[in-house]
């Protein structure tokens, strides 16, 4: 009796690669949370494409999925430039925020939900060195947010939370002179996290609150100070 072979496949697989778009925007996105493309900066076609090894067709598109996440603006005669958070912008936006975030924790405790992810968010922050990309501090500190969000079983909340994201992925930019180590930051995330663990509501709106107004008052002194109010252009 001959033995059983596998049936060849029916049709071939093919693994998704990168392209060249998205590989381009990953830079530009990486450019942008390091602080190295400042907000207001303007992105000159001709020299990012040549830099990027790129098409100029290829940029541009690269630049309407940064576009699309509010990372960036078209601006009239002024071409492509990182996205400006104005005073009452930030002020909007944490508004939201707060009250999202609170009322998600809330919703996190009074289930006795301790979110996994969140905790190795947190683990991931304590893990990130001094003089680390400060795009290496951003995405552990969003992704613990966004674990307390969903962790809230709320698809409303989330909705919400996530039309404000790229407005906080700019304020968390523009935070980065505010804290000289990272540990500063897993720091503040520890503790958030200890008042969702011992199920302390009360604690956790506390902390929260000051964690996100502590956030709008370093960003208001930011732009009080004039620290971005006169951009240069960037050529990479």
């Amino acid at each position: 009796m001959e033995a059983l072979s596998d049936p060849p496949p029916t049709h071939n697989v093919q693994l998704n690669t990168v392209s060249t778009v998205d590989a381009a925007a990953s830079v530009l996105r990486e450019l942008i949370l390091d602080g190295e493309l400042e907000p207001g900066a303007r992105l000159r076609e001709a020299q990012f494409a040549e830099r990027l090894g790129i098409a100029r067709h290829s940029f541009r598109a690269a630049t309407q999925i940064l576009i699309s996440e509010g990372m960036l603006r078209r601006e009239p005669h002024r071409g492509v430039q990182v996205t400006v958070l104005t005073a009452e912008d930030i002020v909007d936006t944490f508004r939201l925020r707060a009250a999202l975030e609170t009322e998600a924790a809330r919703l996190v405790i009074a289930a006795k939900r301790v979110p996994e992810g969140a905790r190795q968010a947190a683990d991931d922050l304590s893990a990130v060195p001094d003089g680390a990309p400060w795009r290496q501090v951003v995405e552990p500190d969003m992704r613990f947010h966004r674990a307390v969000i969903e962790a809230a079983e709320s698809p409303r909340i989330s909705r919400a939370y996530a039309g404000v994201q790229a407005e906080i992925l700019l304020c968390m930019v523009q935070l980065r002179p505010h804290y000289e180590r990272p540990s500063q930051v897993a720091a503040e995330h520890t503790e958030l996290l200890a008042a969702i663990v011992d199920a302390d509501p009360v604690r956790a709106d506390k902390l929260f609150r000051r964690h996100l107004t502590d956030a709008v008052q370093n960003l208001s002194n930011a732009l009080a100070a004039g620290e971005r109010q006169n951009p240069e252009e960037v050529t990479l």
